[in-house]
């Protein structure tokens, strides 16, 4: 919780340090599919919730701080319960917006990295439970999307993108796919 709120913190001092540039504020949320082999073997498709704020660099290049929560549910065979994976991340990005293939889609990619807290909840089997576990890493991601301008100031988005975490072992990988809302301020 306390991270959090420091990132919450973080993203407003952001904000308001630049009260001349063109802001952008995005929430978005949606599913994820996980793709690494060991990963996808044992967790099912997931959710995910965000929350990014967006701060133009040029024209076309935007930078981005976003946060964001994905959870997975356990899907091994036989009796358990518990054990899902969640991940809650802190990332900066570049965005690069393409031009405008219509007066009302345009195209974009962006790409960055950040801290992702990873955890595994208690896991409980044949009345023997295994106590939660999480690890702090780094990680990357990048992706493409459309947004579809519905005002002047409000668009509403798609992005398909790739996370792998860089943690010990095997690397954790996934595909969060979002819909979402953006605002600028």
């Amino acid at each position: 919780m306390k991270r959090t709120v420091f990132f919450l913190g973080a993203l407003l001092a952001f904000f308001v340090a630049s009260p001349a540039m063109a802001q952008t504020l995005y929430l978005h949320g949606g599913a994820d599919f996980p793709s690494s082999s060991a990963f996808n073997n044992a967790y099912k498709t997931g959710f995910n919730v965000g929350i990014a704020g967006g701060v133009a660099v040029t024209e076309n290049l935007e930078g981005v701080l976003m946060g964001r929560f994905d959870r997975f549910g356990l899907d091994l065979p036989g009796d358990f319960d518990g054990g899902a994976f969640s991940a809650l991340s802190a990332t900066a990005n570049l965005k690069l917006n393409g031009s405008m293939m219509s007066r009302r889609v345009m195209p974009y990619a962006f790409g960055g990295g950040g801290i992702f807290r990873s955890s595994v909840g208690d896991l409980e089997s044949n009345g023997v439970t295994t106590e939660s576990d999480s690890e702090l890493d780094f990680g990357v991601q990048f992706g493409a999307g459309l947004s579809l301008a519905v005002s002047p100031r409000t668009s509403l988005m798609v992005e398909p993108n790739y996370v792998l975490i860089l943690n010990e072992g095997e690397n954790t990988q996934y595909f969060p796919v979002r819909l979402g809302i953006s605002r600028g301020l």
